[in-house]
């Protein structure tokens, strides 16, 4: 009757410690799964961060570039980068590409701060004192400061642009014209010149009429 007990006693222990083994057995299996599923992930990871890495190095890289090349640039030409630098500012501020002002400003006065045209037009913009110093109150002392004739010009734009109900070719034409003459080709002038076209080139830009990018 002992010997029995024993047995089954034994044979108890023995679906135990086999249970318990199976489970033991089958949680190792399951977290070496989940290990690997881990180990993948943060393989994949690892490689994108190695990508961004190299991807910032490089872009470090250009941004050294283009400092060297600004820094050389304003040394080179301090006038010039500074009408630029003027032009982007102020080409935000009234909501214009700063690539057509630059455009704009090369048509008008070749980036010559103090042209003068016969028709009574000055500085960089070619802005005409006699139709515009009422309406803008211009202080013709400041007409030639290149912050302030830009200002004054894009003004002039925009006014244009208003009015022509947004029709940027319209707009450049009037800025040339007023209201009054025909000078059918300033606009294409302007929005063929390097700046300009070039750099909607560069950006696989087809843009026409009405259509341009301000």
């Amino acid at each position: 009757m002992i010997l029995k007990k024993v047995r089954y006693s034994i044979f108890i222990l023995f679906i135990v410690v086999t249970a318990v083994l199976l489970h033991t057995t089958m949680d190792l299996s399951n977290q070496k799964k989940e290990d690997h599923a881990s180990i993948q992930v943060l393989t994949q990871e690892l490689a994108q961060m190695e990508i961004k890495a190299a991807e910032l190095e490089k872009y470090k890289k250009n941004m050294a570039l283009h400092q060297f090349q600004d820094s050389i640039f304003q040394l080179r030409h301090p006038e010039f980068s500074e009408i630029a630098k003027i032009v982007f500012k102020k080409s935000k501020e009234y909501g214009f590409n700063p690539y057509l002002v630059m455009g704009l400003i090369q048509v008008e006065s070749n980036f010559k701060p103090y042209a003068v045209s016969v028709a009574g037009a000055y500085g960089l913009t070619q802005v005409n004192y006699s139709v515009w110093k009422d309406e803008l109150d211009i202080n013709f002392n400041r007409i030639y400061n290149l912050e302030y004739n830009i200002d004054l010009g894009l003004k002039i734009l925009k006014h244009y642009y208003e009015k022509t109900n947004r029709n940027l070719i319209q707009a450049l034409f009037h800025y040339n014209n007023g209201y009054k003459h025909n000078n059918t080709g300033y606009s294409l002038k302007v929005i063929s010149t390097r700046f300009y076209a070039n750099k909607n080139k560069a950006a696989g830009k087809t843009e026409k009429g009405d259509k341009l990018s301000i």
